[in-house]
């Protein structure tokens, strides 16, 4: 598998890992330095880590019914041989991924991200 497949490879496992509940595959894919953000207002920033990813589905965040019907783009926007830049939109998120790879091993770093649609209060 050359970079470009496995930079695919690792956004599409944190959001199908995330709709399937599969704390496995989001543990594969997130740096141990992870940091995950949402802008919510000037006063308001959601932060989270890698352990909270891995362990939310756990308690139902994130799972869809139909997981295998969830829309899923990804979109390499940048790429060096250490470091990469995505965009991936799916069913319910837009996520811009920050990738690292290390000991020849792409994983996720940073990530800022948004509803596609606003939640309704």
């Amino acid at each position: 598998m050359d970079d470009v497949q496995a930079i695919r490879a690792i956004a599409l496992d944190d959001i199908e890992g995330w709709y399937t509940a599969d704390a496995g595959r989001m543990n594969h894919v997130l740096s141990n330095h992870l940091a995950k953000r949402r802008i919510v207002s000037a006063s308001e920033i959601w932060d989270v880590d890698k352990s909270w990813m891995v362990d939310a589905p756990a308690v139902g965040k994130g799972q869809l019914e139909a997981p295998e019907s969830g829309r899923r783009s990804v979109i390499l926007l940048d790429q060096t041989e250490t470091m990469a830049s995505v965009k991936i939109a799916s069913e319910v998120f837009v996520d811009y991924f920050h990738l690292s790879k290390s000991d020849n091993t792409w994983r996720i770093v940073n990530v800022l991200w948004d509803y596609r649609k606003k939640p309704s209060a």
